[in-house]
């Protein structure tokens, strides 16, 4: 069995023109953790995942954080005065930009003939859904998600 037979197909994405604002409307209609980015002929562009937004909410310092020594990594933003209007007031600075500029064009992706081991071992490691792209034109074709998983194993039973 590939991937092809498991995915969702057409899932709900995002185009690479289309605003973080709006990305954060459609994370809380849809109740994903991530969306696909892609732009108009629906070539993949990446992932914009809710652990990225988070990231933009946090000092600019805990960017760099995957370059720090384990010592240096920060364990309590206890410090910063902000509360929710300060938050808000940080998304309101950033939801006009093109959700193509946090995009994560390195995320885990699969293509549609790959079997569904790899598709198994990926949501596994994620812990979200795994877009879907055709090798030849690089166009987003589905996703495979726990859910995508689970029902193929609740069909046996």
């Amino acid at each position: 069995m590939t991937c092809r037979n498991i995915m969702t197909v057409d899932p709900p994405v995002l185009l690479g023109t289309d605003t973080v604002g709006t990305a954060l409307r459609m994370l809380l209609q849809w109740r994903y953790l991530a969306l696909p980015v892609v732009d108009a002929e629906r070539r993949y562009l990446g992932l914009f995942t809710r652990s990225r937004l988070f990231g933009l909410m946090l000092p600019s310092i805990v960017a760099l954080e995957d370059v720090l020594p384990k010592l240096a990594k920060l364990t309590d933003l206890a410090y910063l005065s902000d509360d929710l209007d300060d938050l808000r007031a940080r998304f309101a600075a950033l939801s006009g930009r093109p959700v193509a500029d946090y995009a994560d064009p390195d995320a885990p992706r699969l293509r549609p003939d790959s079997p569904l081991m790899a598709a198994v071992l990926l949501v596994y490691r994620t812990r979200n859904f795994v877009p879907v792209v055709d090798p030849a034109d690089g166009r987003l074709v589905g996703v495979i998600s726990t859910w995508d998983i689970l029902a193929k194993l609740a069909e046996g039973s």
